[in-house]
């Protein structure tokens, strides 16, 4: 489910690319969602079973699950907050300068810590920048005097207990505070993340391992979906924009890496072509007008592509590794059954070794 989720994830937040923000409600729900699909990815790779790393071991360890998915609780209940949750706009700005006030504060602490004093200095004098901005709003007047000096401080960055808002976001607020509760014990290292070391954290499989690991991604999936929604309803009437960005980008007809025509390798002869961190493409010169790219995967030296290009038949996608390739097949994401179906069908393609997705259009 969480693969699924991720994945789907990412396509949606590929489909709104490219749109100038029209609100700054719609900018922090860019950042915010990518940061949680960000989350959502590395929570994925952490899995065991999982088909987004390869592992010496399958190992088990729901706490350190637990720290990234409070972090995207904490990212969750931040969307709905600062982009979803209908309030006057002196309001919101009284919320947002709230926030900055809050980092600012914060890097001063990291600042002084290192003994820094030239930033610790540029930033005290943003805070003061900050609160008369705080002190100039209209909505933030209308506190109480108590709360006015409380939030100054810059060391709480909401208006209302992270549980009210979770509340308002669709999160029950006794399940908010069991939730946080369990995952913020894990993410210190306090007595209760590591009593009854017998039946978990020990990286082996148990019930209690596979208890909570399960609840990990149960909820780590749950606010990747509802925070998608909320994005797809954010950003409806802004999609002709991302449509024409994509196409820009993107033709999704079938492509050569590489030059048939023009200056050609002798029949035979291999080179490089481009190298990434984890990708090598190797092209072959087959015949005087066709050439075979061959994608191969650094770390294991394994083939995860290879495709022909012919100047008289044009491009054939010969192998794809779908476990490596991120597939999307008319625009829409895939499973690994639907993929492994299409190979009696024709299809054009779009390979995009740079962001690992591979693009199939299957003819209808």
């Amino acid at each position: 489910m969480l693969d699924n989720v991720v994945r789907e994830c990412m396509y949606v937040s590929r489909s709104y690319a490219g749109i100038k923000s029209p609100t700054s409600k719609h900018f922090y729900a860019s950042v915010l969602f990518t940061a949680l699909i960000t989350r959502g990815v590395s929570l994925a790779q952490l899995m065991p079973f999982t088909p987004w790393a390869e592992k010496r071991i399958e190992h088990w360890d729901y706490a350190s699950a637990a720290g990234i998915v409070r972090t995207m609780l904490e990212l969750r209940v931040a969307f709905y907050y600062l982009c979803v949750d209908s309030c006057p706009d002196e309001e919101w700005n009284c919320r947002w300068n709230l926030f900055n006030l809050h980092d600012c504060v914060s890097r001063i602490r990291l600042f002084s810590a290192v003994q820094n004093p030239e930033q610790v200095a540029a930033f005290e004098t943003h805070a003061t920048e900050l609160r008369q901005r705080l002190q100039t709003n209209p909505f933030f007047s209308s506190l109480q005097a108590g709360q006015q000096r409380k939030f100054l401080h810059g060391q709480t960055a909401y208006l209302m207990p992270l549980e009210d808002i979770a509340e308002h976001a669709g999160i029950e607020k006794s399940v908010f505070r069991w939730i946080y509760v369990l995952f913020s014990s894990h993410v210190h290292g306090l007595p209760m993340s590591f009593y009854r070391i017998g039946d978990r954290g020990r990286g082996l499989p148990s019930p209690t391992e596979e208890g909570y690991t399960s609840l990990c991604l149960s909820l780590a999936s749950t606010f990747l979906v509802t925070t998608r929604d909320e994005v797809h309803e954010l950003f409806v009437d802004f999609k002709s924009q991302a449509d024409d960005w994509v196409k820009s980008e993107t033709s999704i007809e079938a492509t050569s890496d590489v030059p048939v025509s023009g200056k050609r390798l002798a029949v035979g002869e291999t080179i490089t072509l481009t190298e990434t961190g984890d990708l090598a493409i190797e092209v072959t010169m087959l015949t005087s007008d066709s050439v075979e790219s061959v994608y191969r995967h650094k770390p294991t030296g394994s083939i995860v592509l290879r495709r022909t290009d012919s100047d008289t038949d044009g491009a054939s996608l010969d192998f794809f590794d779908g476990f490596y390739w991120t597939v999307f097949v008319n625009n829409l994401p895939t499973t690994q059954s639907q993929v492994e179906a299409l190979d009696a069908k024709a299809f054009a393609f779009k390979v995009d070794h740079a962001s690992r997705t591979l693009h199939l259009k299957v003819e209808e």
